[in-house]
C-alpha cells in the first residue's frame, strides 16, 4: 500500500487488476522489502490490541494479520502503528495508516468518518469498577446485585472514558446523569480507577475484560450494561472496493475457523463470551457504493 508515496487509491487500482482473486502487488524500485501496509492498532487494550514485549499482540492484531495476508502481504510487510480513539480517523485521512483494526465500533457517527468492513466481533457495553464496590452499582431500588443491571441514577459517579471512543456515547445515552471524565488512554483510566479519582471506566466488554484480566480480577469487576458494540475494520472514506476486499477476507476467516480460534483465545484470556459474526460485509455510504 505504501511503497514510497503509495496511497489507498493506488491499492484500489491494484484491486481492480486483481479482480476477484488474491490481490496482486508490485514491488517498487528502491523498496527492498517490497510494498508495505500500515495498520493502525491499539497499544493499551490487553488481549484486544496491546504493545507487549516489543511487539503488538491481541485479538485485533490476529485479525489484522489474517486480513493483510489475504490482501497479499507477508508479516514482514506489515507496519503496525499505534492509534487511539481520538486520532484514528485523522490518521486514516492523512494516510498515516491504510486501515484501522482497533476495537472501532461501527455506528452512524463512525460511518461518517470512515468506510468499514465487518462486523467481525459483537459485544456489549459495560463498566469496570473496583471489586469491593460492585454491589453499589446495582439497579436503583433493586437488590443491589449487579446482575440486576447498572443503576440508572449515576449522578454521583465519575466515569472515566477515553477521548473519541464512541462507546462512551452509547453508555452516556443510557446514563445521562453520570459525570464523564475524559482521558487520553485506557492506561490513564485504570490509574484513575486505582487511585480513586474515578469510580468506573466505561467501554465495551472486550476492552474492559482485558483490562480486568491484566490488572487483577481480585481488584476489578466488569459489569455489563445495555447496548451492543460491533467492531469493524476501517478504511478511508470513499474506498468501498477496499472495504469489500477486507469483508471477503473476514468472511474467509470465519469460514476456515480462524476467527473462532481467535475468539477462543480472547475468551481464554479474558473470560468474555463473544458473538461470532457470520457474515461480514462492506459497510459504506450510498454515495460511495454508487460511485464505485
Amino acid at each position: 500500500m505504501r511503497p514510497a508515496a503509495a496511497t489507498v487509491s493506488a491499492l484500489a487500482s491494484a484491486l481492480t487488476l486483481a479482480g476477484c482473486g488474491q490481490v496482486r502487488v508490485t514491488t517498487v524500485s528502491g523498496a527492498p522489502e517490497g510494498p508495505t501496509i500500515a495498520i493502525g492498532v491499539a497499544a493499551d487494550e490487553p488481549a484486544v490490541g496491546a504493545w507487549h514485549d516489543g511487539e503488538y499482540e491481541g485479538f485485533d492484531v490476529t485479525v489484522a494479520k489474517y486480513v493483510a495476508a489475504e490482501l497479499g502481504y507477508a508479516n514482514k510487510q506489515i507496519v503496525f502503528k499505534q492509534v487511539r480513539p481520538e486520532n484514528r480517523a485523522s490518521m486514516l485521512d492523512n494516510g498515516q495508516v491504510d486501515m484501522v483494526v482497533a476495537s472501532w465500533p461501527v455506528t452512524d457517527e463512525s460511518r461518517e468518518q470512515a468506510d468499514f468492513a465487518g462486523p467481525y466481533l459483537e459485544t456489549g457495553v459495560g463498566l469496570l469498577v473496583r471489586a469491593n464496590e460492585r454491589a453499589t452499582f446495582g439497579t436503583a431500588g433493586g437488590t443491589g446485585d449487579p446482575s440486576d443491571g447498572i443503576g440508572s441514577d449515576l449522578a454521583d459517579r465519575t466515569i472515566c472514558t477515553v477521548k473519541g471512543d464512541e462507546t462512551s456515547a452509547l453508555f452516556h445515552a443510557n446514563h445521562p446523569k453520570a459525570v464523564l471524565q475524559e482521558r487520553d488512554s485506557y492506561a490513564q483510566c485504570v490509574t484513575a480507577l486505582q487511585v480513586g479519582s474515578a469510580d468506573a471506566i466505561a467501554s465495551d466488554m472486550a476492552v474492559l475484560s482485558g483490562l480486568r484480566s491484566a490488572n487483577g480480577p481480585q481488584y476489578m469487576a466488569v459489569l455489563e450494561d445495555r447496548g451492543t458494540v460491533r467492531y469493524g475494520i476501517a478504511v478511508s472514506k470513499g474506498t468501498p472496493q477496499l472495504a469489500r476486499k477486507i469483508a471477503e477476507a473476514l468472511q474467509d476467516m470465519v469460514e476456515d475457523g480462524s476467527m473462532a480460534a481467535a475468539q477462543d483465545t480472547l475468551r481464554e484470556r479474558t473470560g468474555l463470551e463473544t458473538t461470532l459474526v457470520g457474515d461480514p460485509e462492506a459497510i459504506v455510504s450510498d454515495a460511495d457504493s454508487e460511485s464505485d
